[in-house]
């Protein structure tokens, strides 16, 4: 039987969660792992979930992504038949970059001509995944929403 060192597990790094469950949760063991999400929402239609996205504020590189938590919310999505993505996003001009994770998710990116989009085109997306026909009056809400794409460098493009 080893003996397992609970300091030797990562940090809390931003101090804004519950600090406090996230540290006594790490006292439980390595075997007892768990993952504190920032910003996972699901994305539903009249009560029925239509996609899992992780969404993570964009800091200058596409990271922050743990394999095992990936693991773990893909077998969710599996298993309730709906797609995973994990977006960044851009708050300076409201613009997102989407990424497919599981199947379903593949499939669905299809329907885009580009995985950049500006918050229109990422609200429009929303309301295709939920497989609703757009309301004259959502049709002029969208139109009121952000078309700037970040200039991005690198290769997430």
């Amino acid at each position: 039987m080893s003996i397992f060192d609970y300091r030797k597990t990562r940090k809390e790094r931003t101090g804004w969660r519950d600090e406090t469950i996230s540290k006594r949760h790490r006292e439980w063991g390595f075997n007892c792992p768990a993952i504190d999400i920032d910003f996972l929402m699901i994305e539903y239609n009249q009560g029925i979930p239509m996609a899992i996205i992780d969404y993570k504020r964009y800091t200058g590189t596409i990271e922050n992504i743990h394999p095992k938590s990936i693991q773990a919310i893909t077998f969710l999505a599996n298993k309730s038949n709906i797609s995973f993505f994990i977006v960044y996003y851009w708050d300076d001009v409201w613009a997102f970059q989407v990424f497919p994770i599981n199947e379903i998710a593949k499939e669905k990116i299809k329907l885009l001509k580009s995985s950049l989009l500006s918050e229109q085109e990422f609200v429009a997306f929303l309301y295709q995944i939920r497989e609703i026909q757009l309301t004259n009056q959502e049709k002029e809400l969208i139109k009121k929403l952000h078309i700037v794409k970040p200039k991005l460098q690198g290769s997430i493009q």
